[in-house]
């Protein structure tokens, strides 16, 4: 019966699933620029808002996240390692395009950490080419393989790289749920964060600074306009064609959004960076409207378990592990969380209280949203031996009453059989006797 209700709660919760497409409404009523949004709250792994998010667009110098990858996958120590600038390198460079300055510094050699700060700070077209040459060994075109590759690795299904700063090529796409998952993946590498959070740098050998591109994080980058306190890198973008693209992170009251905004629209003449807008907004209404909250304390009892080995029929109750919090929107309805536990159909005793039997998995609205390890809410003692051998003895006792009970009933029920049979025969050959006697 147990494992019946189980089945029928985890298809309960598939079909719910189906029906919201596995996603929650969490009422975001901010209206956006950006094509293409992702906002994910980073240490629940919760999307709390998304537009267009599996649609291919060009995602721009945002390209150059993996870039940065790539180069952390080829390259270990970034200090050591030295690349030469060449004139090869910089051959295709679009002198239009945004550039960390190498073309002055043709012949010089600079560590991969200084170009990985021109790549991503200014947005350097020169420093990807040349590190892509150098990895590609004298072939972008190798390098970019790399990237696809990766890009397939981690499971992006709509990403195509064509090269690796992202100036504008029909073929070279990808998405906003693509981007956060490249972006997550680089988060966790070497000085990732470091470097796409300084706002100014000045390599080895320039006479000046280089500076970001993302006004978020700089308090005087475009008069402070963009600035926004609890920002944290990551990377800029822009083509017209693709028009302004940002990807980044904010942190505040121990939360951590993750904010992917490509496609928003952008002429020289309004000169007003709707990605960045976009972006702070979502921000705003994220720290607002949406807060973790507890679903399941410790003290509720989430499910409960058959015990074996115990004197008398047990069962025992489950108990989060811990407070199982769940990122939800403001004033969630109780009655869309449900649950789903992964526990054994029963334990033996002795249970010690606290062990953990299973884990649950938490929903709302069909969407997972946390998960929580169960266990045992009390001390269960097992049967001693003289508990075990009276139980063993009263099953037995019970069995032999069975059978006995039962034989008895087979007797009864065979001599009974005889008895009607045995006066069924008599009653028909006294009829054949009076029959004879009339004839």
């Amino acid at each position: 019966m147990k494992k019946l209700i189980s089945i029928c709660a985890a298809l309960l919760i598939v079909m719910m699933t189906i029906a919201s497409a596995g996603a929650i409404d969490y009422g975001c009523n901010v209206e956006t620029v950006g094509e293409g949004i992702y906002l994910e709250e980073l240490n629940t792994g919760v999307v709390v808002f998304e537009k267009d998010a599996d649609v291919k667009m060009n995602p721009a110098s945002t390209t150059k996240i993996m870039t940065y990858t790539i180069v952390c996958d080829r390259i270990a120590d970034f200090e050591a390692t030295k690349i030469e600038v060449t004139q090869e390198a910089l051959a295709t460079l679009d002198p239009e395009s945004s550039v960390m300055g190498l073309a002055d510094h043709v012949g010089e050699s600079y560590t991969v950490k200084d170009l990985l700060y021109g790549l991503m700070l200014p947005s350097g077209n020169d420093a990807a080419l040349v590190l892509a040459t150098y990895l590609g060994e004298g072939n972008i075109d190798n390098f970019v393989k790399l990237m696809n590759d990766k890009a397939s690795e981690l499971g992006c299904t709509n990403t195509h790289f064509v090269n690796p700063h992202g100036l504008y090529n029909a073929d070279h796409y990808s998405t906003p749920r693509d981007m956060a998952i490249i972006t997550k993946n680089a988060m966790k590498l070497k000085d990732f964060s470091e470097i796409t959070n300084t706002v100014k740098y000045t390599p080895e050998g320039f006479d000046k600074p280089i500076v970001t591109t993302n006004y978020m994080i700089d308090k005087d980058g475009h008069n402070g306009d963009y600035y926004y306190p609890y920002a944290k890198g990551i990377k800029t973008g822009f083509t017209d064609e693709a028009g302004r693209c940002l990807i980044s992170t904010a942190e505040k009251d121990g939360y951590t959004y993750l904010c992917v905004d490509l496609g928003a629209a952008y002429s020289f003449e309004e000169d007003v960076n709707y990605a960045m807008l976009d972006t702070a907004k979502l921000y705003d209404w994220a720290f607002t409207n949406v807060s973790s909250q507890v679903v399941f304390p410790t003290t509720d009892v989430v499910a409960n378990i058959d015990v074996e080995n115990t004197k008398d029929n047990t069962t025992l109750d489950l108990v989060p592990k811990e407070d199982i919090k769940a990122l939800l929107p403001a004033g969630y309805k109780t009655e869309l969380i449900t649950t789903k536990t992964d526990i054994p159909e029963s334990v033996t005793a002795p249970v010690n209280q606290g062990s953990v039997i299973g884990t649950v998995d938490v929903f709302y609205d069909g969407t997972k949203v946390g998960s929580a390890e169960l266990c045992a809410s009390a001390n269960i003692d097992g049967a001693t031996k003289s508990e075990q051998q009276a139980k063993a003895d009263s099953d037995n006792l019970l069995r032999f009453v069975l059978i006995v009970v039962f034989i008895v009933a087979t007797i009864i029920i065979v001599v009974i059989v005889i008895l009607v049979v045995k006066k069924a025969r008599r009653k028909k050959r006294e009829v054949q006797r009076h029959r004879r006697r009339y004839y």
